[in-house]
């Protein structure tokens, strides 16, 4: 990302309230965890700056904490084809709110039309915003999400 640190993008984005950490693996992937609410500013501002140029979204797929602690994230992989560098968005969903509502990203990033549909589908997220939001992989009338472990706000499994 052009020499930027995870202090640099603490600084950077600190009005957005994120929590970046330092890369865990040898890929050097940096992770940024944002609320629900902030993260399409933040795809936006790490799209259009130009000391980052994250011009790709790899990825878009959904993480569910577990009954125990009763939160999804939508985690978004991110490229830069100018940099060589890749992060992750971990967009943390509010506990208890049902359905879970996070804000599309498709105007950003068109790839995200049929990821953010399979996110919908399997877990539930309602992306707020997107142009076609339907399931994609099961039939119109199937109930449930197949792999939501929880309920968000719920004690146990639904």
């Amino acid at each position: 990302m052009s020499g930027l640190t995870s202090a640099a993008l603490r600084e950077r984005y600190a009005d957005l309230g994120v929590e970046v950490r330092e890369p865990a693996t040898e890929s050097g992937e940096v992770r940024i965890a944002v609320e629900a609410a902030s993260a399409r500013i933040l795809l936006e501002r790490l799209r259009d700056d130009e000391a980052c140029a994250v011009r790709r979204l790899v990825d878009l797929t959904v993480i569910d904490r577990g009954p125990e602690v009763a939160k999804l994230e939508v985690v978004y992989r991110l490229y830069s084809s100018e940099f060589q560098t890749s992060l992750r968005v971990h967009a943390e969903l509010v506990s208890g709110d049902d359905p879970a509502t996070i804000d599309s990203v498709t105007a950003l990033f068109p790839v995200a039309n049929w990821l953010e549909r399979e996110a919908f589908d399997l877990f539930g997220i309602v992306f707020k915003g997107h142009p076609d939001l339907r399931r994609l992989l099961l039939e119109p009338e199937f109930e449930g999400n197949p792999l939501r472990r929880t309920t968000v706000g719920a004690e146990g499994p639904s």
